[in-house]
């Protein structure tokens, strides 16, 4: 029959409304996953200490110390970003070098002062913030902090 055709039927308005609602949700799931991998996910803390070579010692602290420390580094000047960027461009370097058709040791000598010089500035950040947190605790919480990174220490032996 040419000229007929199918009436067209909608979808009912529950099932459109069940398919906003599936979207949100989704969307909102895919917002907290996104939201914590820029955060760094629960480890974050433990990467930014490891970052100026003083993970024992910060994550020892209690958990406001030890978010205040880790805040108060992230204010100094260069910030632990723009540390990590400086490396991954002298690492870039290094691997440009290393793949050069002569090895130039001059140039791979440099590159590694330069990654030790950032390093060795972000581990002394660390440590001035991390003795004046020391140096403002009571006696009590220096001796609490003693007792949480002995036991971190002896629990990170290898026998």
């Amino acid at each position: 029959m040419a000229g007929t055709s199918e009436p067209k039927t909608a979808a009912p308005r529950w099932m459109r409304v069940t398919l906003v609602i599936s979207l949100a949700v989704n969307l909102l799931i895919a917002g907290l996953v996104v939201g914590a991998l820029l955060r760094g996910g629960p480890d974050r803390e433990r990467r930014v200490a490891r970052d100026f070579g003083g993970a024992p010692f910060v994550m020892a602290l209690d958990p406001e110390d030890r978010r205040a420390v880790i805040a108060e580094l992230r204010q100094e000047p260069g910030g632990l970003r723009g540390d990590r960027r400086k490396l991954r461009e002298r690492f870039e370097a290094l691997l440009a070098a290393l793949r050069s058709a002569e090895f130039d040791r001059g140039a791979v000598q440099e590159i590694l002062a330069e990654q030790r010089s950032v390093a060795t500035a972000r581990q002394a950040a660390g440590e001035r913030l991390l003795l004046d947190r020391l140096e403002a605790m009571p006696r009590a919480d220096r001796a609490a902090y003693a007792d949480r990174l002995e036991r971190s220490l002896r629990r990170g032996k290898r026998h």
